[in-house]
């Protein structure tokens, strides 16, 4: 399917939309208070700063292979988010809060890091095989998709690593709390 480049940008904006709404509107169903947000800018800053990244679905105006790279991570944190809300409605966040420190207050933060950087590592490894064959950002758009790939491996690597490290703090302190 052939794509005008008249009209390219409009579809990406379109589709960045779709992305932002859905990341932005699948982190709201889990943690409508931002307790359970990986993301420490998101959370500190809050909803009116998550609703402000749907903005983000401007960047084709911009530049298309950014707005591609940008399109890629917001679609599989969306995903990732979406496979999770069933879970966290259903407990509810503070209960799913208190279940994820629970399990750090039985576990190490070393091995909590250990899988967030396993994942991170696969994520950003996908990524490489696409720039691998992908590797003109002039000539083609596999290289701006296999760099979006590389970013949201990067994201979940420190959001992920941010969180755990904040999750395994409030085990802690409870710990402390109950001596």
């Amino acid at each position: 399917m052939e794509i005008s480049s008249g009209n390219l940008s409009h579809l990406l904006y379109v589709l960045l939309l779709i992305a932002r709404v859905g990341d932005v509107g699948t982190t709201y169903l889990a943690t409508p208070t931002l307790a359970l947000e990986a993301n420490p800018i998101a959370r500190k800053l809050g909803w009116k700063f998550a609703i402000l990244t749907i903005a983000a679905c401007l960047l084709p105006y911009w530049n298309q292979g950014l707005a591609v790279t940008a399109l890629i991570p917001s679609l599989l944190v969306a995903a990732s988010n979406a496979g999770k809300v069933w879970v966290m409605r259903t407990m509810g966040e503070q209960a799913y809060l208190a279940l994820c420190v629970n399990v750090a207050r039985k576990s190490k933060l070393s091995r909590a890091l250990l899988g967030v950087a396993a994942s991170s590592f696969f994520a950003v490894l996908a990524g490489g095989v696409v720039l691998l064959f992908c590797w003109s950002p002039a000539n083609d758009w596999g290289f701006w998709i296999g760099l979006g790939v590389v970013m949201y491996g990067v994201v979940i690597g420190v959001h992920g690593s941010l969180g755990m490290v904040r999750l395994f703090r409030k085990a802690a302190e409870l710990i402390e709390q109950s001596v």
